[in-house]
């Protein structure tokens, strides 16, 4: 026989069964019936005769007798009986007089009864008795309504620690007496609840057996859940108290609008148990649209050695087409197979709030099939699988909900699976606190997911979802994993303070991470690796213990918009065959790098500002090829772009300005291509090549430097084209060290030292160089016989004759210029060393001797012949 098929018998079963109810339903309806019906016939009767004074208790009045001896005779004489009349008439006038004179409710008995009394005496009434006595004055309406009457009354039917008002149809709640703005809120609720059919086993038999203890109440008890429900089957609102207890293995199938709640003092569910070993503790079906389940605990609690199949049992199963309200249970399942609430099929749409779904040996909450259904203020914990499943299009909405300590991943959404998930607290969970895959498509928002043993929200296979201003942080690994063709969107979130990483896309992953707030991850606060291609637009990524956006593996992305700043190693990587764009970004203030290509690593890089770093701005090395273009590149405290160690690129239309070094150091057998930049402002040269560099360089605008324009060093041998170089601080081309270049077409003019200077030994190829109006400041110098320290300082290295002094015992770090050797060494044993670049220290007062043309000494460092090389990057130490 088939699952439906033996669902319909059992139904039929207890429907057939409605018509033998148990043996002692307790319904005192006749008796109670009997009461208004004489009452209404009196009050007829009363309508039809004259109306009558009313009757009151008098006190009788103590009568005037004449006191005679025991022996005389009793009868007296006429004129002694006249005047006893006479007398008799005027004391009854007089007390007449006296009565009409004072309060008339001294008249009648009951308002000489104090109201403790009164108070007393209503208490051994019942309900109906109550009311009917209330109605007998003002005063019995006072002391009938009384709160503590009342509550002791429904205390003792209901036996309830507080009223519960059903303010609509399919919706109780409990209100705290003193916080409600009813005037009796315990008879209130007593009235609410009173059609409602009570499930007290035992007590129907006491109820039956002794309806005279019960008379003026009207309420039918039941042994058993399905008795009632056979009761209430047909009535227009169908209610069931169920009182403290264990119920076992009842049928119960609900096809009716009923609302069943348990009713105990303290905390409900802790008294109130129904439970089944066998089947679903209650299977709700069509046309239970309105029912209510409320304040019970509902467990199933299947026989682990049972041969009998349960993989499909639940303690609550919502089927198709109907939408109950399940409020305020602990629900509690030990079958392995099956979760503890399954809602499936179109049109399963159940209202569940307030419930307990913990420790349950499977997964707590399972949607599927199209079911839908509003899911609020649960807590959900410590299931063996996910604390809730949603599968196969169905699309609930979880609001408030607390899921927590599962022994597997939080929410799991899959096999398209959709879903609202909102304000919900999701930690500490053995997997992901969220996720998603094969196709599924939540919506997460204001949620906070953290403290999870692995990540915070994993999305692969092809998940998808919006995942909206939530709070992510904390997990073990990363934030938010994105991985195996899956498209998210990440928008608006704070990931924070992840053991790992904030944001992990690999495995062709994509989405769009879009407007975050990502800080102070241990590791990347963004990484794209494997072919992956996500948009990250809007970001705020900073403070990391690590670097900002890491992108390795032939990784790509649209980088866009970002701000990335005080990360603790480079603020952007791209690594390993990457080949990213970064565009309007602004990437500043990091403690290392600010964008670092190495090791093959491509990509474009444009429109962005690159600013105050401790290090470079850009740091291009190891066979990298990006394109850096229309850049704003400042601040940086060791230079502006620097290529070194077989680094490659094309830097173009960028602006270069105030670094405290180079603005491009090309280095290390180095091959960039430079062409429209503006390199002006710095602290140091506009561009320096040394160590092998190479590079072309044209159609620059280089102006405005403390050093050289260009300072072409140590076997460098660039390629300068049709470059300006001019307005600087000290010359603008300086060749030395054995290097070579082939100027061409360049045009040199208005820097203070000479336009192009060469070391002795240097011979590079020229061609077509307009070199004038340069302000020669050192040939000034040695021409009007001063030190050319005082041109210079230690901060330039003008180039001339470099000479030792042999009698000073000069080492090979030092030089004296031209006109101190002259003057301050003369008569000593000196040597010309070279034409370079050199600062004098005998103007510096590095020298025993004092310099004589110079005046005060400058303390200061030894004589360097280059400008000071750049800091590299060790990021790659620290992978």
């Amino acid at each position: 026989m088939s699952s439906s098929s033996t669902t319909s018998a059992r139904v039929g079963l207890r429907r057939s069964g409605r018509k033998n109810r148990g043996k002692y339903s307790g319904s005192l309806s006749e008796s109670a019936s009997t009461a208004p019906t004489s009452t209404a016939a009196a009050s007829r009767s009363r309508a039809n005769v004259l109306p009558q004074k009313t009757y009151s208790l008098r006190r009788k009045a103590n009568s005037i007798t004449t006191d005679v001896d025991a022996g005389s005779s009793k009868c007296a004489s006429p004129p002694v009986q006249r005047a006893n009349k006479r007398s008799k008439l005027a004391a009854v006038q007089e007390e007449t007089q006296v009565k009409q004179t004072a309060n008339p409710e001294d008249n009648f008995l009951q308002f000489h009864v104090p109201d403790e009394i009164l108070l007393n005496i209503f208490s051994y009434l019942k309900e109906k008795d109550l009311c009917t006595a209330a109605c007998i004055c003002k005063r019995w309406n006072t002391l009938g309504n009384d709160l503590t009457l009342w509550k002791n009354m429904y205390q003792s039917v209901y036996e309830m620690s507080l009223p519960l008002l059903n303010s609509e149809p399919s919706k109780f709640h409990f209100v705290q007496p003193e916080k409600t703005e009813h005037q009796n809120v315990w008879k209130e609720s007593f009235k609410q609840l009173y059609h409602g059919v009570h499930v007290k086993p035992g007590y129907a038999q006491q109820v039956y057996e002794n309806p005279g203890s019960f008379s003026g109440r009207s309420m039918q008890y039941y042994d058993t859940i399905e008795e009632a429900l056979s009761a209430v089957e047909g009535q227009m609102y169908q209610l069931i108290l169920v009182h403290a207890g264990i119920y076992s293995c009842e049928w119960l199938y609900i096809d009716t609008p009923v609302c069943i709640i348990g009713a105990a003092f303290g905390n409900n569910p802790d008294s109130v148990i129904i439970e089944n070993n066998k089947e679903s503790t209650f299977v709700f079906m069509e046309n239970s649209e309105d029912a209510y389940l409320g304040f019970l605990s509902i467990r199933f609690t299947p026989d682990a050695n049972s041969q009998q199949p349960h993989h499909k049992h639940s303690c609550i199963e919502v089927t198709a087409n109907c939408w109950p309200t399940i409020d305020s249970c602990v629900i509690r399942s030990k079958s392995q197979v099956g979760a503890a609430v399954s809602v499936s099929g179109k049109g399963a749409a159940p209202h569940i709030k307030n419930c307990i779904i913990s420790d349950c040996e499977n997964v707590g909450l399972f949607v599927n099939d199209h079911a839908q259904g509003t899911y609020e203020d649960c807590e959900i914990s410590g299931n063996a699988l996910a604390g809730i499943w949603v599968k196969n299009f169905a699309n609930p909405i979880i609001r408030r909900c607390h899921i927590h300590h599962g022994r597997d991943v939080g929410i799991f959404t899959f096999d398209n699976g959709l879903g609202y998930f909102d304000s919900c607290n999701i930690h500490h969970n053995r997997i992901a606190g969220f996720e998603v895959k094969a196709g599924a498509n939540p919506t997460v928002v204001n949620c906070e997911i953290h403290h999870g043993q692995t990540g915070g929200i994993y999305v692969h296979e092809n998940g998808r979802g919006e995942f909206l201003e939530n709070k992510i942080h904390s997990n073990t690994f990363a934030g938010v994993w994105v991985t195996y063709n899956s498209d998210p969107t990440i928008r608006g979130n704070e990931i924070f303070n992840g053991h790992q990483g904030g944001v992990y896309i690999f495995g062709e992953g994509r989405g769009l991470i879009e407007n975050n707030d990502i800080h102070s991850n241990a590791l990347a606060g963004i990484q794209i690796r494997t072919n992956s291609n996500p948009i990250i637009r809007g970001n705020r990524i900073h403070d990391g213990q690590h670097g900002g956006i890491y992108v390795h593996e032939k990784g790509k992305g649209l980088i866009i918009e970002n701000e990335v700043y005080s990360n603790t190693l480079a603020g952007v990587w791209v690594t390993t065959g990457s080949c990213p764009e970064l565009r309007r970004n602004r990437i500043h203030s990091g403690k290392q790098v600010g964008v670092y290509f190495y090791d093959n690593g491509h990509g474009i890089l444009e429109d962005n500002d690159i600013f105050n770093h401790m290090y470079s701005g850009v740091q291009i090395r190891t066979g990298s090829n990006p394109v850096i273009r229309k850049n704003k590149i400042w601040g940086g405290q060791n230079g502006g772009i620097l290529v070194y160690n077989g680094g490659l690129g094309v830097i173009e239309h960028n602006e270069i300005f105030d670094n405290a070094m180079a603005g491009v150091w090309i280095k290390t057998d180095s091959n960039p291509t430079l062409r429209y930049n503006k390199i002006h402002d710095g602290r140091d040269g506009g561009i320096c090549i040394f160590n092998g560099g190479k590079g072309l360089l044209e159609y620059n605008e280089i102006f405005r430097n403390t050093q050289a324009g260009v300072l072409i060093s140590s076997q460098s041998h660039p390629t300068l084209k049709k470059n300006r170089i001019y307005d600087g601080l000290a010359a603008g081309i300086e060749i030395t060290n054995n290097a070579t270049a082939s100027l061409e077409g360049n045009i040199v003019f208005n820097n203070k030292f000479a336009g192009i200077c060469l070391a002795t030994g240097v011979e590079p190829e020229m061609k077509d160089n307009r070199v004038y109006d340069n302000k020669d400041a050192i040939e000034k110098a040695v021409r009007s016989g001063r030190c050319l320290y005082k041109i210079s300082s230690y901060t330039s290295y003008p180039m001339h004759n470099f000479y030792r002094c042999r009698t000073c015992n000069t080492t090979d770090r030092n030089a004296i210029c031209v006109n101190c050797i002259k003057k301050c060494h003369q008569g000593h044993d000196v040597e010309f060393i070279t034409h370079d670049r050199f600062f004098c220290d005998c103007g510096a007062g590095t020298l025993s001797l004092q310099c004589q043309l110079a005046g005060e000494p400058t303390k200061d460092t030894d004589t360097i012949y280059d400008s000071a090389a750049p800091t590299e990057s060790h990021t790659l130490m620290v992978n």
